[in-house]
Formats: structure tokens, C-alpha cells, sequence
């Protein structure tokens, strides 16, 4: 099966097939992921966001604290090969701030492996060493994220 994400100027096809394959591959369960699409903020939310380059998961903490999202997501950018990656939420949609600032942000998919609160974040950061939660953090605490995570596999 293919997606066609349709963003302003251009078409980007992936492959959900392809995206539960690997999700799965990590030990994950991908028909409990609910796939979403990341959209871009309007240009004066992004220049008020905590945007560094390469620090999805710092960015998308901050960002949630600043109260610019009101949900820490983590989980997987779909592409040719799935990434680990945090964006947020606010309301009923998905932003990625880090990437958007980048330049040339284009609408993609993303696998939802959790989503916190600013409280719940907050107390998964103090149980990680001040850092905000990410996906190898969620893979330590497997159990109790056993509803996307296949703990029997990981125990093989």
C-alpha cells in the first residue's frame, strides 16, 4: 500500500507496508501505531519555537514546556527507512519544529509510539537523567509501554 502525502509543491509516496515491516523489525507492534501526518506551524509559531538543528527530542521537550505544544510524541518519521524522532501536538495535529526549521519542510507520515503530558514528560526526564524521554528511554521501560512494544521478541 502507498500514501501519497500531498504538501504545497510536491508528492512524497511511502510505503506503509514498508513502515510496519521495519517497525516490526524493531520489536514493535505496528498495527497498534497509529500512523499520522506531520504538518508545518504558521512561520510566527515556528520563529517562537525551540528549533535547534539535530535536537528533535531536546527541541520537541522545550517546545512542549513553552507551552507551544501540549504533547511530547515519540516514535518513527517514515521514509525509505524509519527514524527515531520526537515531534509535538498541539490540539488534533502533529508539528515538527526541528525539521520545519531547516527550510523546504514538506507534510510526512509518522508512527506514534506515545505521547506524553508536559507533567508525564517531566517525570520520565527525572527518571532519565534530566534528558527528555526517547525512544531507547521507552525501550527500557518496556513493560510498561507493552502496548506498542513486543516484549516476548525482546526477550528472545
Amino acid at each position: 500500500m502507498f500514501f501519497k502525502i500531498i504538501g504545497t509543491f510536491e508528492v512524497t509516496e511511502v510505503n506503509l507496508d514498508n513502515v510496519r515491516q521495519q517497525l516490526t523489525a524493531l520489536n514493535l507492534k505496528a498495527d497498534k501505531m497509529r500512523i499520522v501526518t506531520v504538518s508545518a506551524l504558521d512561520e510566527d509559531v515556528l520563529e517562537s519555537c525551540t528549533s535547534t538543528e539535530g535536537e528533535c527530542f531536546y527541541n520537541s521537550y522545550m517546545n512542549v514546556i513553552y507551552g507551544k505544544g501540549d504533547r511530547y510524541v515519540l516514535g518513527y518519521r517514515c521514509g525509505e527507512e524509519v527514524v527515531d524522532h520526537a515531534i509535538i501536538r498541539k490540539g488534533d495535529k502533529y508539528y515538527d519544529p526541528t525539521l520545519q526549521a531547516e527550510g523546504d519542510f514538506k507534510e510526512y507520515q509518522y508512527a506514534v509510539m506515545t505521547e506524553f503530558t508536559v507533567f508525564d514528560m517531566m517525570k520520565h526526564a527525572k527518571s532519565n537523567k534530566d534528558f527528555p524521554p526517547d525512544v531507547d528511554y521507552i525501550f527500557s521501560k518496556a513493560g510498561k509501554f507493552k502496548n506498542v512494544i513486543d516484549v516476548e521478541r525482546l526477550k528472545k
